[in-house]
């Protein structure tokens, strides 16, 4: 997104600006990065600082931040991958956005637990890796008194629960989110 803005005025130049934007996408644009999560690939957005990464309980939780210079604060992208067991596989899809959306509440009583004020909508339907997944939004208040506002999807993939997320501070979706959020909708299965 940010490359482009670079590339719009050599565009309006005519002709030579079409070879020109050829040569800007290739070596000015900043490009994304596959990462591989449990069963999915996502393309994390080139702002977002190297991944920390926790194994627990049969799962795993990748994290990464864009950091905001000025404040201090970051953008999170989040995904986290639970093995399910073989009770997952073979259902239908149906019953994968049913689970999708039983799981996603699950996930959203863990984000909400440690913030203050907090307010989400109605889950919706959304497609993710080629399965059927569902999300929500919600706002929310941190313990030190800031807005919080953020995202969260799941998905059923195979026997893994994958929980996908971004939050950031203030009470509107911010560029960094919106990347996120892209990156997060454009998920894959590996």
């Amino acid at each position: 997104m940010r490359c482009l803005f670079k590339i719009i005025p050599l565009v309006l130049r005519g002709p030579i600006g079409f070879l020109s934007l050829a040569i800007a996408l290739l070596f000015s644009c900043e490009a994304s990065f596959g990462a591989d999560v449990g069963p999915i690939v996502i393309s994390v957005p080139p702002a977002f600082e190297a991944p920390t990464k926790e194994n627990a309980s049969g799962g795993v939780t990748v994290v990464w931040i864009e950091r905001q210079p000025v404040t201090g604060a970051g953008t999170l992208l989040q995904v986290s991958a639970i093995d399910g067991g073989s009770s997952l596989d073979g259902i239908s899809k149906e019953q994968r956005l049913d689970g999708a959306t039983h799981y996603l509440l699950e996930f959203l009583r863990g984000v909400g637990e440690p913030l203050l004020k907090f307010q989400y909508g109605d889950p919706e339907y959304v497609p993710l890796a080629g399965q059927p997944g569902a999300r929500v939004r919600w706002t929310a208040t941190t313990p030190s008194g800031k807005a919080a506002i953020g995202v969260i999807y799941c998905v059923l993939v195979g026997h893994t629960i994958v929980s996908l997320q971004t939050r950031d501070t203030g009470t509107e979706f911010t560029p960094s989110m919106y990347a996120a959020i892209s990156a997060i909708e454009g998920v894959r299965v590996r």
